[in-house]
């Protein structure tokens, strides 16, 4: 089983991100060791593009990982900013598994939570479907998840489909790592 993931989280821009967390060969090897035997192909928004000027083409392709990935797989391990609801919007809306990295007792996942006068025992981020406590553990759902992913059509924005055909028609013929994800998701017939 070919399990593909798009890995959702922050991505460092610049040098005073150096301390943020955010997906490494760490937590991509954690994940395949958890969905082990299945083979997991990762969809990385922070691979490079040839033309990072055209932003509705990056945006597009940040998309159309979202389209074809199996699950997403969100780091909720620090705040998370709007790039990241965007996604998981989008996720929901195509039928891709959602699955978020949210530790007990961080800004997404908590014990209790008082809030708005009332005490919220077992809280857990209202966007939130699937979560894990960890990197592994969020590996290990993924196959039986995998095996739920919604396959009906869903009506895509606009603006989604303009960005995902920007992408499709001018950065992905020249995109080497999503090209090379795609040869594995998709192999030759024998």
């Amino acid at each position: 089983m070919i399990i593909s993931v798009y890995c959702s989280g922050s991505i460092a821009k610049r040098a005073s991100d150096e301390k943020k967390l955010c997906w490494s060969d760490v937590e991509r090897l954690e994940v395949a060791k958890g969905a082990a035997p299945a083979e997991v192909v990762f969809l990385n928004p922070d691979d490079p593009i040839t033309d990072p000027g055209n932003t509705l083409g990056q945006f597009g392709r940040d998309m159309y990982q979202v389209v074809v990935a199996t699950a997403a797989i969100v780091d909720a391990r620090d705040r998370r900013g709007i790039g990241i609801g965007v996604e998981m919007s989008a996720a929901a809306l195509f039928g891709t598994t959602i699955i978020v990295v949210a530790p007990p007792n961080s800004k997404y996942r908590a014990d209790e939570l008082e809030y708005r006068g009332a005490l919220v025992r077992v809280y857990v981020h209202p966007h939130v479907a699937a979560v894990a406590d960890d990197f592994l553990s969020a590996g290990e759902l993924l196959p039986r998840l995998a095996a739920d992913k919604a396959s009906e059509a869903h009506h895509m924005p606009d603006v989604l489909d303009e960005a995902i055909t920007e992408y499709r028609d001018n950065v992905l013929p020249c995109d080497l790592p999503m090209l090379e994800a795609l040869q594995r998701l998709r192999p030759e017939p024998r």
